[in-house]
């Protein structure tokens, strides 16, 4: 498994952790929302290795140095068709992780039909409202999850608004 140069040793205490997983089709959006994340002190896992079924997803969040926060998979047409959205994202939504909780928000990059799973869940439309308003409601509520963690102490007065549901 070949993870990003730019990724290695880029875990720092108190940022969040998250996973994006993506279909090899959507490269370009993961690289780009992965920068952008750790331009916003948020620490992104990518991986180049094409996603496959099987675990893949599950393995990486019980192997990871630090625990994941949030699971951001790039959802598209080319993704939907794989198998791993079906069963890693299932799993990953149904279980926890050392007793922890890990959110799935899903970034929809283009007019693709969100499987049932995952349209009842929080989604951010990167297709329909654009890069700017997704990632701004995206960045809230992964600020949001960190927030309601128990263990995360954020000074009095610093709780982000809810985001909007963008559908």
């Amino acid at each position: 498994m070949r993870m990003d140069a730019a990724n290695r040793g880029r875990t720092v205490g108190n940022e969040p952790h998250i996973v994006v997983p993506h279909s090899y089709a959507d490269h370009e959006f993961a690289h780009k929302l992965a920068g952008a994340l750790r331009h916003d002190r948020v620490t992104p896992w990518i991986d180049d290795v094409e996603m496959t079924a099987g675990g893949f997803l599950v393995n990486r969040i019980l192997q990871a140095a630090r625990p994941v926060d949030c699971v951001v998979p790039a959802i598209s047409a080319a993704s939907v068709a794989a198998s791993w959205v079906q069963h890693d994202l299932r799993t990953v939504m149904a279980r926890s992780f050392s007793g922890r909780r890990v959110r799935v928000l899903s970034a929809r990059i283009d007019d693709c039909v969100l499987p049932d799973f995952l349209a009842s869940q929080p989604y951010f439309d990167f297709h329909r409202y654009g890069w700017s308003a997704a990632y701004d409601e995206l960045l809230i509520a992964v600020h949001q999850h960190m927030s309601a963690k128990p263990a995360a102490s954020a000074p009095p007065g610093s709780r982000l608004p809810r985001p909007a549901r963008l559908t």
